[in-house]
C-alpha cells in the first residue's frame, strides 16, 4: 500500500478505485462507475421494467420508455446501485485491494452510495487496515516440526483411504459436470439484445453442486456439461435476496472453465499445493491428519508451533476496535454451531472470543505480510487446490484459512472468486513458510 494519504487505481472496465488515509488502522475507499457504465445498466433497467413490471392495462402494449422513468424513477436508481454492488463493485474492491497489497483486518464495510445520473455512481466503503509489520529474516529461524505418532495403524489407515478414494476416482466422468462437484465458470452482463453491457468484462464465480439443492433450477442448468460449455441464463442469484428487485432478472453469458471432481481425494491437486515428488510424500503429507495428540492433528500443531516461534520474534498489538469487529465475525458463525447456547453461558465466554478474535487476526496480519512482501500470487491451481480440500471431512483438517463465511462447502449460491482468493492466498502462503522451515 502507498505510503501517501490518497491513492488512486488504475480505472477498470469504468471502475475506479481511490483510498484514503483516515487514522492510522482507516482507509476510506471510494469505488467510481463513470456515467458511461452506470448510464448503460440505467437504460437496461428500463428494459427490464418494461418486461416484468406489473403494469395493469398495458400488458398488450409497447410502453414507452419515458413512462417507465417517470413512473419507476426511485426504484430504477435503488434497482441500479444494488445491482452493481453486487455483481461489480464488491468484487471489483475485494480484488483491488489484493493486487495493491492493502492489509485488510476485516471485510470492508459500506457507508455510503452517491447516484448522479449525469456523472455515474460513487460507493464509499471503510476499510480497516494493519498497522504494517517489521518481519525478520524468517527463513532462517530454526523449527523442530512435531512428530507424528509411530503406530503402524496410522499407514494402514492412510494407504486404505487412499484405495478408496481411487475406487471412487475410477467411477466418476473426470470431464463431465455431476453432484458434488466443484464449478468455475465466467458471467458476462448482457443488455435486451444479448450483447455485453461492459465488453470484455466478466465476472469469475465458482458453485458446488450440492446434493441438497439439486432441485434448485440455477444449479441444476450445469449438470452434465463441460468445460468450455456457454449458454445464457435470465438470473444470476448471488444470495437468498436475488428476487428482491427487477433487475435481478438481467441476463448472463455462462461460459464454463473449470471442473474440479468433489466426490474424491484429488491426488494431482494434493501434490500440486504441497510440492510432493512421490508416493511416499503424499503419504507422509496425509498421515499429518491422521496422527493426533490430545485431539489434536498434527498438521494442526505444525501449525501453532509455527505461530508461536513466529509471535515470539514479532510483537505486535491489535486495537480493540479491530478485535471487537473480528469478534462480531465470530459470532456470527459460531451462532449457527448446535453447542452456542451451551458455551454462551459459560463466565468466561467473552474472554474467550476476544482471546481468539485476537489470535486469529495477529495470524492474518502477519502472513498477509509475509504474502505481500514476498509477492505471492494466487493461480487457477491454487485455488482448486484449495477447493478440493473441501471433498471430505478428513482432508478439510488441512485447511487452516477459511472464506469469511461459514460453511463454504454447503454455500448454496454462486461465489465471487475474489472472495475465496484471500483465503487461498493465506493458505499458500502458509504452506510455503512451513515446506521452508521443515524442509531437511
Amino acid at each position: 500500500m502507498a505510503d501517501a494519504n490518497n491513492t488512486v487505481a488504475p480505472s477498470l472496465k469504468g471502475l475506479k478505485l481511490s483510498t484514503k488515509k483516515i487514522s492510522s488502522h482507516l482507509l476510506r475507499a471510494t469505488v467510481s462507475v463513470d456515467h458511461q457504465t452506470s448510464n448503460a445498466f440505467y437504460k437496461q433497467a428500463i428494459e427490464l421494467y418494461k418486461k416484468h413490471a406489473n403494469l395493469k392495462g398495458l400488458e398488450s402494449r409497447t410502453i414507452p420508455s419515458k413512462y417507465i422513468e417517470e413512473q419507476y424513477q426511485d426504484n430504477i436508481n435503488e434497482d441500479i446501485k444494488k445491482f452493481l454492488l453486487k455483481h461489480l463493485v464488491f468484487d471489483y474492491l475485494i480484488n483491488e485491494s489484493i493486487s495493491q497489497k492493502i492489509p485488510l483486518t476485516n471485510h470492508p464495510r459500506l457507508t455510503n452510495i452517491e447516484y448522479a445520473p449525469l456523472k455515474g455512481i460513487t460507493y464509499n466503503f471503510e476499510i480497516s487496515v494493519a498497522t504494517p509489520v517489521s518481519l525478520k529474516e524468517w527463513r532462517r529461524f530454526s523449527f523442530k516440526a512435531p512428530k507424528r505418532k509411530r503406530y503402524k495403524d496410522l499407514d494402514k489407515q492412510v494407504a486404505l483411504f487412499l484405495k478408496k478414494e481411487h475406487e471412487q476416482f475410477k467411477k466418476c466422468d473426470p470431464f463431465t459436470i455431476e453432484t458434488n462437484d466443484w464449478v468455475c465458470f465466467d458471467a458476462k452482463m448482457l443488455n435486451n439484445k444479448k450483447h455485453p453491457i461492459i465488453p470484455k468484462h466478466s465476472n469469475n464465480l465458482w458453485m458446488k453442486i450440492n446434493t441438497s439443492c439439486i432441485t434448485k433450477p440455477f444449479q441444476r442448468l450445469f449438470l452434465g456439461k463441460h468445460s468450455g460449455d456457454s449458454f445464457i441464463v435470465n438470473t444470476l442469484p448471488l444470495d437468498e435476496d436475488f428476487e428482491e428487485t427487477i433487475s435481478s432478472k438481467n441476463p448472463f453469458f455462462i461460459t464454463i472453465q473449470s471442473i474440479i471432481k468433489g466426490s474424491f481425494f484429488s491426488l494431482e491437486a494434493f501434490k500440486n499445493v504441497f510440492k510432493l515428488k512421490n508416493k511416499d510424500d503424499v503419504h507422509n503429507k496425509l498421515i499429518e491428519v491422521f496422527s493426533y495428540r490430545n485431539d489434536i492433528s498434527q498438521r494442526k500443531s505444525t501449525i501453532e508451533e509455527i505461530f508461536h516461534l513466529f509471535f515470539s520474534k514479532h510483537r505486535f498489538e491489535i486495537p480493540k476496535h479491530l478485535v471487537i469487529r473480528k469478534q462480531e465475525q465470530i459470532l456470527h458463525t459460531f451462532k449457527k454451531h448446535p453447542d452456542y447456547q451451551v458455551y454462551k453461558t459459560q463466565k468466561d465466554f467473552g474472554e474467550r472470543l476476544s482471546m481468539l478474535a485476537e489470535k486469529l487476526l495477529k495470524e492474518e496480519i502477519l502472513v498477509d505480510h509475509i504474502a505481500y512482501q514476498d509477492n505471492i500470487k494466487v493461480t487457477l491451481k491454487d485455488i482448486r487446490g484449495y477447493l478440493s480440500f473441501f471433498n471430505t471431512n478428513r482432508l478439510k483438517e488441512f485447511v487452516y484459512f477459511k472464506p469469511p463465511f461459514e460453511q463454504i462447502e454447503e454455500t448454496d449460491f454462486p461465489l465471487h472468486e475474489s472472495l475465496i482468493k484471500q483465503a487461498v492466498l493465506r493458505e499458500k502462503t502458509l504452506n510455503q513458510i512451513i515446506h521452508v522451515l521443515t524442509r531437511s
